[in-house]
Protein backbone atom coordinates (compact mmCIF):
# COMPACT_ATOMS: atom_id res chain seq x y z
CA UNK A 1 0.00 0.00 0.00
CA UNK A 2 0.89 3.70 -0.74
CA UNK A 3 2.34 6.33 2.09
CA UNK A 4 -0.59 6.99 4.56
CA UNK A 5 -0.43 10.61 3.23
CA UNK A 6 -0.45 9.93 -0.13
CA UNK A 7 -3.51 7.67 -0.08
CA UNK A 8 -5.56 10.50 2.30
CA UNK A 9 -4.55 12.68 -0.36
CA UNK A 10 -6.42 10.65 -2.94
CA UNK A 11 -9.16 9.87 -0.42
CA UNK A 12 -9.68 13.77 -0.01
CA UNK A 13 -9.61 14.48 -3.43
CA UNK A 14 -12.33 11.74 -4.52
CA UNK A 15 -14.82 12.94 -2.50
CA UNK A 16 -14.26 16.86 -2.56
CA UNK A 17 -14.22 17.27 -6.24
CA UNK A 18 -16.63 14.49 -7.81
CA UNK A 19 -19.59 15.38 -9.26
CA UNK A 20 -22.73 15.81 -7.01
CA UNK A 21 -24.49 12.66 -9.43
CA UNK A 22 -21.38 10.41 -8.49
CA UNK A 23 -22.01 11.75 -4.61
CA UNK A 24 -25.38 10.70 -5.09
CA UNK A 25 -25.06 7.46 -6.62
CA UNK A 26 -22.44 6.69 -3.99
CA UNK A 27 -25.04 7.41 -0.58
CA UNK A 28 -22.54 10.05 0.91
CA UNK A 29 -25.10 12.61 0.29
CA UNK A 30 -28.43 12.28 1.35
CA UNK A 31 -31.05 14.78 1.36
CA UNK A 32 -33.11 14.78 4.81
CA UNK A 33 -36.75 15.55 3.37
CA UNK A 34 -38.27 13.86 6.71
CA UNK A 35 -38.86 17.41 8.76
CA UNK A 36 -42.33 17.34 9.39
CA UNK A 37 -44.79 20.18 9.31
CA UNK A 38 -48.42 20.97 9.77
CA UNK A 39 -50.44 21.89 6.89
CA UNK A 40 -51.77 24.72 9.45
CA UNK A 41 -50.92 25.86 12.02
CA UNK A 42 -54.09 27.34 13.47
CA UNK A 43 -54.79 24.31 16.36
CA UNK A 44 -50.85 23.56 17.00
CA UNK A 45 -51.30 26.11 20.50
CA UNK A 46 -54.44 25.09 21.55
CA UNK A 47 -53.35 21.27 21.54
CA UNK A 48 -49.98 22.48 23.62
CA UNK A 49 -52.12 24.12 25.96
CA UNK A 50 -54.87 21.19 26.21
CA UNK A 51 -52.00 19.04 26.78
CA UNK A 52 -51.01 20.97 29.82
CA UNK A 53 -54.81 20.24 31.11
CA UNK A 54 -55.40 16.81 29.98
CA UNK A 55 -54.10 13.37 31.93
CA UNK A 56 -51.48 11.45 30.68
CA UNK A 57 -52.42 9.19 27.69
CA UNK A 58 -51.24 5.86 27.15
CA UNK A 59 -50.57 6.92 23.51
CA UNK A 60 -51.07 9.73 21.68
CA UNK A 61 -53.07 9.20 18.76
CA UNK A 62 -55.97 10.66 16.84
CA UNK A 63 -58.52 9.00 19.50
CA UNK A 64 -56.64 11.10 22.22
CA UNK A 65 -57.03 13.86 19.86
CA UNK A 66 -60.52 14.15 19.54
CA UNK A 67 -60.74 13.43 23.20
CA UNK A 68 -59.17 16.79 23.65
CA UNK A 69 -61.94 18.59 20.65
CA UNK A 70 -59.04 18.26 17.94
CA UNK A 71 -61.09 16.52 14.92
CA UNK A 72 -59.64 18.10 12.26
CA UNK A 73 -57.85 15.69 9.68
CA UNK A 74 -55.38 18.76 9.40
CA UNK A 75 -54.28 18.13 12.85
CA UNK A 76 -53.45 14.61 12.54
CA UNK A 77 -49.59 15.77 11.49
CA UNK A 78 -49.36 16.96 14.69
CA UNK A 79 -48.84 13.05 16.18
CA UNK A 80 -45.82 12.68 13.84
CA UNK A 81 -44.21 16.60 14.90
CA UNK A 82 -43.88 15.71 18.55
CA UNK A 83 -42.30 12.42 17.93
CA UNK A 84 -39.45 14.85 15.92
CA UNK A 85 -39.78 16.67 18.82
CA UNK A 86 -39.08 13.51 21.17
CA UNK A 87 -42.25 13.94 22.95
CA UNK A 88 -43.65 10.82 21.75
CA UNK A 89 -41.17 7.21 21.25
CA UNK A 90 -42.03 5.55 17.94
CA UNK A 91 -45.26 3.83 19.15
CA UNK A 92 -47.00 7.41 20.14
CA UNK A 93 -45.88 6.64 23.82
CA UNK A 94 -45.45 10.11 25.93
CA UNK A 95 -41.76 10.49 26.84
CA UNK A 96 -40.06 12.46 29.95
CA UNK A 97 -40.30 15.69 27.59
CA UNK A 98 -44.13 14.91 27.14
CA UNK A 99 -44.58 14.47 30.72
CA UNK A 100 -42.14 17.78 31.66
CA UNK A 101 -43.97 19.96 29.35
CA UNK A 102 -47.53 18.67 31.44
CA UNK A 103 -46.73 21.13 33.98
CA UNK A 104 -47.40 24.53 32.81
CA UNK A 105 -45.10 26.42 35.15
CA UNK A 106 -42.09 25.37 33.16
CA UNK A 107 -43.99 24.13 29.65
CA UNK A 108 -42.49 26.83 27.36
CA UNK A 109 -38.83 26.09 28.51
CA UNK A 110 -39.59 22.45 28.10
CA UNK A 111 -40.37 23.19 24.75
CA UNK A 112 -37.73 25.51 23.60
CA UNK A 113 -34.81 23.10 25.19
CA UNK A 114 -37.03 20.45 22.28
CA UNK A 115 -37.30 22.62 19.66
CA UNK A 116 -33.09 23.41 19.79
CA UNK A 117 -32.56 19.67 20.16
CA UNK A 118 -34.55 18.99 17.14
CA UNK A 119 -33.76 21.59 14.89
CA UNK A 120 -30.10 21.34 15.80
CA UNK A 121 -28.76 21.93 11.93
CA UNK A 122 -31.04 25.15 11.80
CA UNK A 123 -29.66 26.63 14.77
CA UNK A 124 -25.44 25.81 13.68
CA UNK A 125 -26.57 28.03 11.16
CA UNK A 126 -28.28 30.52 12.82
CA UNK A 127 -28.13 30.72 16.77
CA UNK A 128 -31.26 33.63 16.37
CA UNK A 129 -33.36 31.17 14.19
CA UNK A 130 -35.83 31.40 17.03
CA UNK A 131 -36.56 34.89 16.39
CA UNK A 132 -36.62 34.77 12.61
CA UNK A 133 -39.84 35.13 10.09
CA UNK A 134 -41.03 31.95 8.34
CA UNK A 135 -40.38 33.89 5.25
CA UNK A 136 -36.48 34.43 5.97
CA UNK A 137 -36.75 30.44 6.93
CA UNK A 138 -38.13 29.29 4.05
CA UNK A 139 -34.87 29.07 2.23
CA UNK A 140 -33.07 27.40 4.72
CA UNK A 141 -35.53 24.76 4.86
CA UNK A 142 -35.79 24.63 0.63
CA UNK A 143 -32.07 23.99 0.71
CA UNK A 144 -31.89 21.56 3.80
CA UNK A 145 -34.56 19.25 2.64
CA UNK A 146 -34.95 19.70 -1.29
CA UNK A 147 -38.84 20.31 -1.13
CA UNK A 148 -40.38 23.09 -3.14
CA UNK A 149 -41.35 26.28 -2.34
CA UNK A 150 -45.18 25.87 -0.84
CA UNK A 151 -43.90 22.57 1.47
CA UNK A 152 -40.56 24.76 2.30
CA UNK A 153 -42.82 27.78 3.71
CA UNK A 154 -44.73 25.09 5.74
CA UNK A 155 -42.19 23.92 7.62
CA UNK A 156 -40.89 26.88 8.41
CA UNK A 157 -44.32 28.18 9.58
CA UNK A 158 -44.84 25.39 11.90
CA UNK A 159 -41.18 26.28 13.33
CA UNK A 160 -41.94 29.73 13.90
CA UNK A 161 -45.41 28.44 15.46
CA UNK A 162 -43.71 26.33 17.94
CA UNK A 163 -40.69 28.80 18.84
CA UNK A 164 -43.06 31.97 19.14
CA UNK A 165 -44.78 29.64 21.89
CA UNK A 166 -41.83 28.20 23.34
CA UNK A 167 -39.64 30.67 25.55
CA UNK A 168 -36.05 30.32 24.64
CA UNK A 169 -34.95 33.10 27.18
CA UNK A 170 -34.77 30.82 30.29
CA UNK A 171 -33.06 28.47 28.44
CA UNK A 172 -30.23 29.70 27.12
CA UNK A 173 -27.54 28.56 29.75
CA UNK A 174 -29.65 25.24 30.41
CA UNK A 175 -27.74 22.22 29.27
CA UNK A 176 -28.77 20.21 25.92
CA UNK A 177 -29.24 17.08 25.12
CA UNK A 178 -25.96 15.80 23.26
CA UNK A 179 -24.11 19.29 23.96
CA UNK A 180 -20.46 18.84 25.47
CA UNK A 181 -19.59 20.07 29.10
CA UNK A 182 -16.43 21.51 29.87
CA UNK A 183 -14.42 19.00 31.87
CA UNK A 184 -13.03 20.70 35.02
CA UNK A 185 -9.86 21.85 35.75
CA UNK A 186 -7.06 19.58 36.78
CA UNK A 187 -4.04 20.43 38.89
CA UNK A 188 -1.34 19.83 36.51
CA UNK A 189 0.96 16.44 37.57
CA UNK A 190 3.81 17.20 39.36
CA UNK A 191 6.86 15.55 38.32
CA UNK A 192 8.21 13.04 41.44
CA UNK A 193 11.67 13.51 42.74
CA UNK A 194 14.63 12.24 40.10
CA UNK A 195 15.96 9.57 42.88
CA UNK A 196 11.94 8.18 42.82
CA UNK A 197 11.24 8.66 39.35
CA UNK A 198 10.00 4.94 38.08
CA UNK A 199 11.03 3.35 34.60
CA UNK A 200 8.00 4.56 33.20
CA UNK A 201 8.77 8.40 33.49
CA UNK A 202 12.37 7.61 32.68
CA UNK A 203 11.49 6.31 29.08
CA UNK A 204 8.68 9.17 28.56
CA UNK A 205 10.97 11.88 28.82
CA UNK A 206 13.67 9.76 26.95
CA UNK A 207 10.59 9.80 23.91
CA UNK A 208 10.00 13.49 24.34
CA UNK A 209 13.63 14.20 22.84
CA UNK A 210 13.47 11.85 20.12
CA UNK A 211 12.87 13.49 16.76
CA UNK A 212 9.60 12.77 14.72
CA UNK A 213 7.68 14.09 11.31
CA UNK A 214 4.95 15.86 11.94
CA UNK A 215 2.26 16.13 8.99
CA UNK A 216 -0.23 19.17 8.75
CA UNK A 217 -2.88 18.60 6.26
CA UNK A 218 -5.47 21.64 5.59
CA UNK A 219 -8.80 20.48 4.06
CA UNK A 220 -11.03 22.80 2.22
CA UNK A 221 -14.37 22.04 2.80
CA UNK A 222 -17.18 22.51 0.08
CA UNK A 223 -19.68 25.52 0.97
CA UNK A 224 -22.68 23.89 1.96
CA UNK A 225 -25.35 24.20 4.68
CA UNK A 226 -25.98 20.45 3.96
CA UNK A 227 -24.25 18.62 7.21
CA UNK A 228 -23.84 15.16 5.84
CA UNK A 229 -21.40 16.71 3.05
CA UNK A 230 -19.11 17.11 5.88
CA UNK A 231 -20.11 13.97 7.96
CA UNK A 232 -19.22 11.99 4.80
CA UNK A 233 -15.47 13.65 4.54
CA UNK A 234 -14.49 12.44 7.90
CA UNK A 235 -16.14 9.27 8.14
CA UNK A 236 -14.20 8.16 5.29
CA UNK A 237 -11.20 10.19 6.85
CA UNK A 238 -11.56 7.91 9.89
CA UNK A 239 -11.59 5.14 7.96
CA UNK A 240 -9.17 5.38 5.86
CA UNK A 241 -6.67 6.36 8.60
CA UNK A 242 -8.38 3.46 10.60
CA UNK A 243 -9.30 5.44 14.20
Amino acid sequence: MGHPVARLWDLLGSILFASPESHETRGRIRVNTDVPYLASIKNLTPILEAIQKASLPDAFNMDFLKDMGFTSSNDRPVIKLFKFLGFLDSSSRPQTPYREFMDSTKAKTVLAVRVRAAYDDLFKADKTANSKTAQSLKGWFKTKTGVGDAVAVKMATTFRALAQYADFSAQATEELPGRMTPEPEQEPEQEPPKDTMTKHHARARTVETNFGLVYRIEIHLPDTQNLDTYRAIFRAIREELGE
